[in-house]
């Protein structure tokens, strides 16, 4: 009978919260390319099954965030399990981008996973990105909630 309620308790926990800051120099790439790669990862992240929402600049310290104590505090203010970052830099004027992306615990930035691949414009995601986002549904999602 335990084991029963345990299960159900589980399966209507709430889907792991995710947020996505992108931590891309402005003279890297252009802020419309990494914010439309930034907005790909969280579409990919919420097709997981997982809520996410991208940190939008004006949520982030005006001096920027792209390390450390500011992305905890972001963690912690939006009551994030993983703090995923997506820096971008502009590869050739072919429009090709190179993007790492990087998955880290909200509690205490301990690194979960991380890949890099390059990409272009309106592409599809990259395996790479859906390789790092099954990994991460995998980790966040209880192990009876397919059940």
């Amino acid at each position: 009978m335990l084991s029963v309620l345990v299960a159900i308790a589980v399966t209507q926990l709430p889907p792991a919260r995710v947020v996505v800051v992108d931590v891309s120099a402005p003279d890297a790439v252009y802020e419309d390319v990494s914010r439309a790669i930034a907005e790909q990862v969280v579409a990919e992240l919420r097709a997981a099954g997982l809520e996410a929402v991208r940190i939008d600049e004006n949520e982030l310290p005006e001096e920027g965030c792209r390390l450390g104590p500011c992305l905890g505090t972001v963690a912690r203010a939006r009551q994030a399990k993983v703090v995923v970052i997506v820096d971008a830099v502009e590869l050739d004027k072919k429009g090709r981008t190179q993007v790492s992306v990087a998955a880290m615990a909200g509690r205490d930035g301990m690194p979960i996973n991380a890949r890099r691949y390059v990409t272009r414009a309106e592409a599809r995601p990259a395996a790479e990105l859906k390789a790092l986002i099954k990994d991460l549904a995998r980790r966040l999602t209880p192990p009876d909630a397919g059940t």
